[in-house]
């Protein structure tokens, strides 16, 4: 998930123009010298051009040396957030007769936070904000979900009476407590939806179907708590067939990227979206009114 352009996409169209100098001095051989004007110069990118860019963004000098010291981090989050949710989407489909998730709980500490955590410190690093917090945000959300679904620390069991986890997830309110935590989470992917409609279609794909994914997943746990379990059933499957969509743009955006990242001939489309919301116009420093 490299940084977005927050300029817009006009920004790499850039006019390139001289400073005003105004030399009228002589030159070495005597004669005068012509002054020197302001010239414009055009400069536009193919489509090709600006999707390479956009994957890898020019920023400033800092960012860039750091970008060619450390690499790029976006890889390893997408790595660690389908490698979670790929298989978690297929459990809630059933798919082969899988019931639980309890037996990923160790990928979702080792991948889906740890390599989503450190992604979003490489991010932050190079001064990626939207990325950043996309990455920490939802490694912070598999390491909470790996606790819901280890036994040593007894969550479920802390709503039964008789001290039972079995009891306690079956509980009203467990479930509609877990409920609100996915429902809030949902809000959030929504947030993310809106801002990455400045970026790609693919991106955007990836926050609407996996938003669609938590706020099923919320009503599961509600119409497990009121004891419809057959629409909770029919929500559960919903939301692993939302989440399997998501992982399947996250794993096209991920093969973009790495060709990329090692000049392969092959240019995939990710679907420019800069110009669908217009940026803000901001005024150079240099021509602000003091």
């Amino acid at each position: 998930m490299a940084d977005t352009y927050p300029h817009g996409r006009d920004h790499y169209r850039s006019n390139s123009r001289s400073d005003d100098i105004g030399i009228n001095g002589p030159k070495s051989d005597g004669s005068n010298g012509a002054e020197l004007t302001r010239v414009g110069t055009n400069v536009t990118l193919t489509q090709e051009q600006f999707e390479r860019l956009f994957l890898s963004p020019t920023r400033s000098a800092g960012g860039s040396q750091l970008r060619a010291t450390f690499g790029n981090p976006t890889p390893l989050g997408l790595v660690g957030f389908l490698l979670s949710l790929t298989p978690l989407s297929c459990v809630l489909m059933g798919w082969r007769g899988a019931t639980s998730a309890v037996v990923q709980t160790g990928a979702y500490y080792a991948l889906g936070g740890t390599c989503m955590i450190f992604a979003g410190i490489g991010e932050w690093i190079l001064g990626n904000t939207f990325p950043f917090v996309v990455f920490f945000s939802f490694g912070s959300f598999w390491v909470s979900f790996a606790i819901l679904n280890s036994s040593f620390y007894g969550l479920q069991a802390a709503y039964s009476t008789t001290g039972s986890a079995a009891q306690g997830a079956e509980s009203i309110g467990y479930n509609s407590g877990f409920s609100f935590y996915l429902l809030f989470w949902g809000l959030m992917c929504t947030v993310y939806f809106v801002i990455s409609l400045r970026t790609n279609v693919v991106f955007a794909t990836i926050f609407l179907t996996v938003d669609m994914a938590f706020l099923l997943l919320a009503g599961t746990y509600w119409h497990t708590a009121a004891g419809n379990m057959d629409a909770a059933h029919k929500c559960t499957v919903a939301a692993g067939a939302f989440g399997f969509v998501c992982t399947m743009a996250g794993w096209y955006l991920l093969i973009v990227i790495l060709l990329d990242s090692l000049d392969f001939p092959i240019v995939l489309p990710v679907g420019d979206l800069s110009n669908f919301i217009k940026p803000r116009k901001r005024i150079p420093l240099d021509e602000k009114v003091v």
